[in-house]
């Protein structure tokens, strides 16, 4: 029997700086992220031992190092640095990352942009 396992974080809302004028990268935004990785099987499901699968805090505070740290002019400039980080850091079968730009400064009132990026092997 084949079976997949999927660690999804949605939501991770941080204040980050991405936009295409410097006025929207001076100021910065609220970013939302949300990821999925895909771990190589290792048996967490079995074990019930944290060092079985990959640790969902690590996860978070790589995102915010990366949010918080840096400057970007485009999202999928941003989306694309997080899951190059995670592929990268945790030898995954699959990262998906989506980044939410909230209230992005265009015509029309909207929620939100988002861009989302997927790597799989």
């Amino acid at each position: 029997m084949a079976q997949s396992l999927s660690i999804i974080l949605e939501g991770i809302e941080l204040r980050g700086r991405c936009g295409v004028t410097a006025e929207e990268r001076a100021i910065g935004q609220t970013l939302v992220v949300d990821v999925r990785v895909d771990p190589q099987p290792r048996g967490a499901g079995q074990s019930d031992d944290l060092d079985d699968t990959v640790n969902y805090s690590r996860i978070v505070d790589y995102v915010r190092g990366v949010v918080e740290g840096n400057e970007f002019h485009l999202l999928e400039r941003l989306a694309t640095v997080i899951c190059d980080g995670l592929w990268d850091e945790f030898d995954p079968l699959r990262v998906e990352v989506s980044v939410s730009k909230v209230a992005p400064p265009v015509k029309l009132p909207i929620h939100a942009a988002r861009v989302r990026v997927v790597r799989t092997t």
